[in-house]
């Protein structure tokens, strides 16, 4: 299987947003999970990009107070911004095995993800890291 230069799943970028509203909201992964009645090794997996079940997302953005097609908004927005910047984005969560064989290949970490798809998303629509909310107010302002 031939990769591009680099490549991002989208689960990944879920989880960069899912981290990033968290901490702007200054909350721990315990806090915001018992919120969301997970447990925080399942938080955190979903801030890695795994455990990104469709209930899972729905109770992050209940405990994050955002509607869940706002989070997807600003996950589909950061995907294009990745894109634009050649970074292909993927659906399927490559293997452990993939995934260290084809290091160089592969954008992983909420901070690699979030420093690059905010650089790709300020090129896109110019402006900063406000949060998904004030993002998605954003859009309907224009």
């Amino acid at each position: 299987m031939s990769l591009p230069t680099r490549s991002a799943t989208y689960a990944s970028v879920i989880g960069a947003v899912l981290s990033e509203e968290r901490e702007r909201r200054v909350m721990t992964q315990a806090s915001v999970a018992a919120i969301a009645g997970l447990t925080q090794s399942t938080w955190g997996r979903m801030e890695l990009g795994r455990a990104c079940t469709l209930e899972n997302l729905g109770k992050a953005s209940v405990a994050l107070n955002i509607k869940l097609w706002e989070l997807m908004k600003v996950v589909d927005d950061r995907v294009a911004g990745l894109e634009n910047q050649g970074i292909q984005v993927v659906y399927e969560l490559p293997t452990e095995e993939e995934l260290k064989a084809n290091q160089e290949h592969w954008v992983v970490g909420s901070s690699q993800i979030s420093k690059l798809s905010l650089v790709g998303l300020g090129a896109l629509s110019g402006i900063a890291l406000g949060g998904v909310s004030s993002y998605i107010a954003s859009i309907f302002k224009k």
